[in-house]
């Protein structure tokens, strides 16, 4: 038998064990036990593995979600991972990334680090940045360590090369998105079916195991789609991320891209 801690975090109304189904779903076909079995750290989900494919189910789990670095020796200079969004501090955000013995260490990502990789070193706040970008609590992100852990204080980092590609992704499309934190992906699918919205929507994808996107479809006005979803998961975050603020916003650096 073996415990894992996944880099998936509960949090809100939600409990640990609702997510097993998401496991035995991800490890279907395996000869192996799965549960989740209670959180470590600020949230993270532990998960208990039993049998014959109990190998071949961590390298999926940490393929597909990533296991937690749990102690600070197990990352360097440059380690690349990913966490959630804690806070927006004055000068940048505090992401953890899954380190919590024997204390919690996590990542600071600074402003000026912010607007070099996403707003081309522009003059823009914090808050205006995380309007923009969707930078919330508990919103994943991928960061890449600009120092090796030490300590209890936070580490330097900067976002990683993927998660600025992730972005640019997004805003090349040309398509606006809602981005959905705190609901599971059962409750967000409900709610987009009860309401009808399927014919103005291309996409519902998952960021996370409480955290999802929805695409809008071309010439669908966001309000349409935000407001009534926002009614209908009242206990869920519900932001909007808009290729055409970007490109108006940094037109040196997202008006290049196609949309």
């Amino acid at each position: 038998m073996r415990r894992l801690v996944v880099l998936e975090k509960v949090y809100g109304p939600h409990r640990p064990e609702d997510f097993t189904p998401a496991f035995l779903n991800l490890l279907s076909g395996l000869a192996v036990e799965v549960r989740v079995v209670g959180t470590a750290g600020r949230g993270w989900l532990v998960v208990e593995l039993s049998g014959e494919d109990e190998e071949v189910a961590v390298r999926l789990i940490d393929r597909e979600m990533g296991l937690a670095p749990i102690e600070p020796g197990g990352l360097g200079r440059f380690s690349v991972v990913r966490g959630r969004i804690l806070s927006l501090a004055g000068d940048g955000l505090l992401v953890d990334i899954g380190v919590f013995r024997p204390v919690n260490v996590d990542a600071r990502v600074g402003l000026e680090a912010l607007r070099a990789q996403l707003a081309d070193g522009l003059d823009i706040s914090l808050e205006e940045l995380a309007r923009l970008f969707c930078l919330a609590e508990n919103f994943p992100l991928e960061v890449r360590l600009l120092e090796a852990p030490s300590g209890g204080g936070p580490v330097e980092a900067e976002l990683s090369e993927g998660q600025v590609r992730f972005f640019e992704d997004w805003a090349s499309s040309g398509l606006d998105r809602l981005v959905v934190i705190g609901a599971s992906h059962h409750a967000v699918k409900r709610a987009v079916g009860g309401l009808g919205l399927h014919d103005k929507i291309v996409e519902l994808g998952r960021l996370g195991l409480l955290e999802h996107y929805i695409t809008l479809k071309l010439g669908v006005r966001p309000r349409e789609v935000l407001g009534p979803l926002r009614r209908r998961l009242r206990k869920a975050t519900i932001l909007l991320f808009r290729p055409g603020e970007l490109m108006r916003a940094f037109p040196g650096r997202y008006g290049r891209l196609r949309f």
